[in-house]
């Protein structure tokens, strides 16, 4: 897992950061609509989202197996909370098509506060809750979602 602001994004050497990055100074992220944009087939695409954070994501926390998630907050301020492997219990089956699983989690939580024009970095098997309210930030959160084949 990484957390830092989107300008520090090159030093960590992630998959497809130049075309993420390319992506995002190409186009206006607060104006683009609530959908899935494909950038390279199902190797990168992106899922553009807008909301009002949750006191807690009522999902769980999830894990993917294909996917790494570049989590990109626009605008506005979230939580999003992590938790080990060992601390997770399953409450359904893995999604082949969507990718994902869901778990509860009931120990060694940790929040993460990401702010606008900051990233969260998590990669496949990394236990993550995203979308969660931060004290009383209730304003709605622009994010973008990079989902990257690892």
């Amino acid at each position: 897992m990484i957390l830092d602001n989107i300008q520090n994004l090159k030093r960590y050497k992630l998959p497809a950061t130049d075309k993420i990055l390319k992506f995002i100074l190409e186009h206006d992220c607060l104006r683009l609509p609530n959908e899935q944009i494909n950038i390279d087939g199902d190797k990168l695409f992106v899922r553009v989202m807008e909301y009002i954070p949750k006191a807690v994501n009522p999902k769980g926390f999830e894990i993917h197996k294909i996917y790494a998630d570049l989590q990109y907050v626009v605008d506005g301020v979230e939580l999003m909370r992590i938790a080990p492997a060992d601390s997770l219990s399953p409450k359904g089956s893995y999604d082949a098509k969507g990718d994902y699983q869901f778990f509860k989690a009931t120990k060694a939580i940790t929040d993460l506060v990401v702010r606008a024009k900051e990233f969260a970095f998590f990669y496949p098997h990394e236990a993550h809750s995203p979308s969660c309210l931060y004290k009383n930030h209730t304003k709605p959160v622009k994010k973008l979602v990079f989902k990257i084949k690892v």
